[in-house]
């Protein structure tokens, strides 16, 4: 057996899902290079709510994309199931994806206004159940708007989405991700385009739908608190690194990375009124992808010679925390 096909047959532990092995997403752009993703090894267990947190730019959806393949690494291996999901063959990637799907950002731009919220959300049965009947589809569809909220079902399957709502939209695009049972799902941002007043609604029916029809979900978000809340399991991605991850109560009531503690800090709460002079700014540079040392040396105030040198990985400092960090938080 030779050395790519020992790297291809990786056999995984039976709780995974899925698997990243040393994954680097590289863009470059004259003489600058980006690493989106920066030698990233990691997993998802079947059957948990991940989620990942982190500010524009670390990193976040780049990871939910390569996950579902619709993205391809510049060097690394990812795994579905064990399989290596860019050397599928056409049978393999078929099934791939008929096990994963996508919510995305916008309810504006993921749908297509010329569809009918039946053809929108019947698609996935139209791609990998074909011996299915129109009126087979049309009860599918119908029962799956049913669960996502928008009741009687069938009423809804003739209009289109220029006669809904921004959270009416996001529940046909729920609806449509999950109509083919799923075994793995990203979110991401699913509810950063709606008003508050929904969001905890969007939230609170993801989390049952999620416990009600067993997938895995990758969430992905900036907010904390959204996050604390539907996840089992939170990992903190700062510039293409993972540098925290753990129980989310846990990371959120005592967070051990300098970045994950700004994150927190930095999250507008009701009722605290921040006086002049107590602004928390980060001054962050130019980030050239591929340094040794830690990515939040430039701005991290307790770094040392150390932090730039040398590369921290995630080690583990209780039951369920692990942080990458030389000197984390007391």
């Amino acid at each position: 057996m030779n050395r790519r096909q020992r790297a291809e047959e990786y056999a995984p532990p039976p709780d995974e899902i899925i698997s990243f092995r040393n994954v680097n997403k590289i863009y470059k752009s004259g003489h600058s290079t980006n690493y989106a993703m920066d030698d990233i090894s990691f997993s998802i267990t079947k059957g948990k709510t991940l989620s990942i947190v982190g500010e524009s730019g670390s990193g976040k959806t780049t990871f939910g994309l390569a996950s579902l393949g619709l993205l391809e690494p510049t060097s690394g291996h990812i795994y579905f199931q064990g399989k290596n999901i860019s050397k599928l063959n056409k049978s393999q990637q078929r099934d791939f994806r008929s096990k994963t799907h996508m919510i995305f950002q916008d309810p504006y731009s993921s749908l297509n206004p010329y569809d009918s919220i039946f053809t929108t959300v019947s698609a996935p049965l139209e791609s990998f159940q074909k011996g299915l009947s129109r009126s087979e589809r049309r009860g599918r569809a119908a029962e799956m708007l049913d669960k996502v909220g928008l009741s009687p079902g069938i009423e809804f399957l003739d209009i289109y989405p220029k006669s809904l709502s921004g959270g009416q939209r996001q529940r046909v695009a729920i609806a449509r991700s999950l109509i083919n049972d799923p075994e793995f799902v990203v979110a991401d941002e699913p509810t950063s385009m709606l008003d508050v007043s929904i969001t905890s609604t969007v939230i609170n029916l993801m989390k049952s739908l999620k416990n009600e029809l067993n997938f895995t979900m990758l969430y992905i978000s900036h907010e904390i608190a959204t996050s604390r809340y539907i996840a089992d399991d939170m990992a903190v991605m700062n510039l293409g690194r993972i540098v925290e991850y753990g129980n989310p109560d846990e990371i959120t009531k005592s967070p051990k990375h300098p970045y994950t503690d700004l994150l927190i800090r930095s999250y507008p709460r009701a009722g605290v009124r921040i006086l002049p002079g107590e602004e928390r700014h980060t001054d962050y540079n130019v980030y050239n992808g591929g340094i040794k040392g830690c990515t939040f040396a430039h701005t991290c105030p307790f770094k040392t010679s150390e932090c730039e040198t040398t590369k921290p990985e995630l080690r583990k400092i209780s039951h369920e925390h692990w942080v990458a960090c030389f000197h984390p938080i007391n």
